[in-house]
């Protein structure tokens, strides 16, 4: 009998690396408020979504998240585990996102004289044992088209290819929507939540220089990088 070594991750590593950012008040706020738009975009192609995000994001009630002291933090905390779950999907479920193929009625559209469809028929076989073939696939079946009947072909074939056969793809193609649509909610609330803190900044440089100038050092011309190195050489450093 074979013995199988399992190597396991250290709890106390494990922990650290999943524990919250933030008090659980202001996850709870952020987890609602992401839960809105995911909930809104479902069943919803790329461009649909986008918009009703918007929409949403300026309707939303985020004051008191926004003006929560950890906000930002939870906020990039939050970015940071969108986005390695975005990594993870796989090149068939991130391209079944991109061309919207569980959104759209394929056998609807001809491309190119059936080039998609045709193109399916012989190569869906290949993508079925191995789906990240796809774009190796793409390329091969389209090298002899004219660009514009590429770029329209490419598009459909993809679709074609990507679409979801079976219930854990259609999940796994759900699951990764979520995480796009959750990633463009928080990319509106980070900046909006950061707009302040970067106003701040700039009239802290502004008044900086304005002191600098006053004091002596530099020229208008020269910006703070001049005043602030006379000032330097000045005291000696």
């Amino acid at each position: 009998m074979r013995i199988v070594h399992v190597k396991h991750r250290n709890p106390k590593e494990y922990k650290e690396q999943n524990a919250s950012v933030g008090s659980a008040a202001t996850n709870k706020l952020l987890r609602s408020y992401l839960e809105g738009a995911i909930a809104l975009t479902k069943d919803k192609t790329k461009s649909e979504s986008k918009q009703l995000i918007k929409d949403y994001f300026e309707k939303a009630d985020k004051k008191e998240l926004m003006g929560a002291s950890d906000a930002l933090a939870v906020v990039e905390a939050k970015e940071k585990r969108l986005k390695e779950k975005a990594s993870s999907a796989s090149f068939k479920t991130k391209v079944n996102y991109a061309t919207d193929a569980d959104k759209t009625d394929l056998s609807s559209q001809v491309i190119g004289g059936g080039i998609a469809f045709v193109a399916t028929a012989l190569l869906a076989p290949v993508v079925a044992n191995d789906p990240n073939a796809l774009s190796a696939t793409v390329l091969a079946a389209t090298a002899s088209y004219t660009a514009v009947k590429v770029a329209k072909g490419v598009k459909l074939m993809a679709a074609e290819l990507s679409a979801s056969k079976t219930p854990e793809e259609k999940r796994n193609a759900q699951n990764y929507a979520n995480v796009k649509h959750a990633q463009l909610a928080l990319k509106l609330l980070k900046k909006e939540i950061e707009a302040p803190i970067k106003a701040a900044e700039k009239a802290k440089r502004r008044e900086e220089i304005a002191q600098l100038f006053a004091a002596g050092y530099g020229q208008p011309s020269g910006g703070l990088i001049q005043a602030a190195t006379l000032k330097n050489q000045k005291a000696g450093r």
